[in-house]
């Protein structure tokens, strides 16, 4: 808004085509650089971080699905037919201009192209037409593949034989694959826990938290809330005290022994403060956990009567 007329300045994505132009032509002149060919809008941060710390997102697990649906394949139809097998719906009308997929669980569809040179509608016929037809003989056998059936006692039967928050909490530790000596492949994790892979440590020192004190409802965490507020209290005044004691006329011995224990207590207190805090994240995630466990065996029970 100019101050001398009242006028607007009104920005569009023609004004920053000319504010571009005038910017190449003052660096061409001054003999500086320009990008000659700009690839517009590069990949998410978040997405080139976890991609680069090996976590999986959104999209190297598309590409894994993808990369096997191909190589599974002899024509479209059939692609298609494995993309749904695992769990995954498309749109590739020959009208659209991209062809997308969306992954099980997910509400935003991501355009294939967009996951490398690879994946174009045209890169991606191209290499199923270029399979050889052994690749149908693969696909019955895994079809018809019967799984070898033991009678072994499992981690998981083990985790579900405890009850209430702790069992809660250590199934989706499991689901996490934040076990010790079980890991998890994190491309066959659930859409609803990709997110929460960041997040494991804090679930995991929760479920710790919840078998060192075998809390199993929300009543028994509720009253270790208050007992350990009623700890800090305690050890507040406590340490109060000998603040004072510390700031008297003493022998220095005494006040060296006061702070001391000052310090003593402060370390209890911070760490009492941390497990109170873990607590009120179990309160307020314990409802999110829940419903993605319930999700989740509602969509393998969906694969079993498949």
């Amino acid at each position: 808004m100019s101050f001398k007329d009242g006028l607007k300045f009104h920005d569009c994505k023609d004004t920053y085509r000319q504010l571009k132009e005038a910017s190449d032509r003052i660096c061409l002149e001054r003999g500086l650089s320009v990008v000659e060919n700009p690839k517009g809008k590069g990949v998410n941060q978040y997405v080139y971080k976890m991609e680069k710390a090996g976590m999986p997102t959104r999209y190297n697990v598309a590409r894994q699905a993808i990369d096997e649906a191909v190589s599974l394949s002899l024509n479209i139809e059939e692609f298609k037919y494995e993309l749904s097998k695992r769990g995954y719906n498309y749109r590739f009308d020959p009208q659209r201009k991209y062809w997308t997929v969306t992954p099980p669980g997910g509400r935003k569809p991501i355009r294939i192209h967009k996951l490398g040179d690879d994946y174009s509608r045209e890169s991606i016929e191209r290499r199923i037409y270029d399979n050889d037809p052994s690749v149908r003989t693969e696909r019955l056998r895994q079809q018809y593949r019967q799984p070898n059936n033991y009678n072994l006692r499992r981690r998981i039967d083990r985790i579900m034989g405890r009850s209430g928050l702790e069992k809660l909490y250590l199934r989706y530790c499991y689901e996490l694959g934040y076990l010790p000596k079980y890991q998890q492949n994190p491309t066959k994790l659930h859409i609803l826990l990709k997110e929460d892979l960041l997040k494991c440590d804090q679930y995991s020192e929760q479920a710790k938290l919840l078998s060192r004190y075998h809390v199993d409802t929300e009543k028994d965490l509720s009253d270790l809330m208050e007992n350990i507020e009623g700890k800090i209290k305690e050890l507040s005044l406590g340490r109060d005290e000998l603040r004072q004691t510390a700031r008297r006329v003493l022998p220095e011995s005494e006040i060296n022994d006061a702070k001391e224990k000052i310090k003593d207590l402060t370390a209890e207190i911070r760490e009492l403060r941390h497990e109170l805090k873990v607590c009120g994240d179990i309160q307020q995630r314990s409802g999110h956990v829940r419903e993605n466990l319930a999700v989740i065996d509602r969509d393998r029970m969906r694969e079993r009567v498949r």
